[in-house]
């Protein structure tokens, strides 16, 4: 089985392949959380270098402890508070002159659980809508993956000449294609609220 294939699995059945150590489980269960990790340390002021060791640090944990996490439904919300107190561990090893956050409590730097929870939810949304970009056939999957993926977001006309099509099709070609990708959200049970 490809990366590609794990990519597509529910938590619970990809945890259980990382756990039999299937290797292209544990890639894809990397790339699915990779940007909810590295967002945590960047949106609490974090370089991108501090973001990369966090990561880093969180993957050894993830394989540290994917075998006595108790609920595997609860993989992204144990990520989301792991990363932060990853961040926070580095807060502590800086000099008092760091770029800490202005907050001089910590109480007021740890989110709630209800935060947690919502950051968890947008980015299992976020999952599950990339794995049904995935399902779209071509020419809907690239122009899907091109016009909201892609950095930086290309211009039409480079689209329409990747395409081979008049520039002026691109926006009723890219109404279909998220129209089709509605049909395979609705599917998959995500609604459009």
């Amino acid at each position: 089985m490809t990366v590609e294939h794990f990519a597509l699995l529910p938590d619970t059945k990809l945890i259980e392949a990382c756990l039999g150590g299937n290797s292209h489980a544990w890639e894809a269960l990397l790339v699915r959380y990779q940007r909810l990790i590295y967002s945590i340390p960047l949106r609490y002021g974090l370089s991108e270098h501090d973001a990369n060791d966090i990561f880093q640090n969180v993957s050894i944990l993830i394989l540290e402890n994917l075998p006595s996490l108790r609920d595997p439904e609860r993989l992204g919300p144990w990520l989301v508070i792991t990363t932060r107190r990853e961040c926070w561990r580095m807060f502590r090893k800086r000099p008092k002159i760091s770029s800490a956050p202005e907050s001089t409590s910590l109480d007021e730097q740890i989110p709630s659980k209800a935060h947690v929870e919502n950051d968890f939810l947008a980015l299992e949304r976020q999952s599950i809508v990339r794995a049904a970009v995935e399902l779209l056939g071509e020419p809907c999957r690239q122009l899907i993956t091109l016009l909201f993926y892609a950095e930086p977001r290309p211009a039409y006309a480079s689209i329409a000449r990747k395409f081979s099509l008049p520039e002026g099709s691109i926006g009723p070609t890219r109404a279909r294609c998220l129209e089709k990708l509605m049909s395979i959200l609705e599917k998959m049970g995500l609604s459009e609220t």
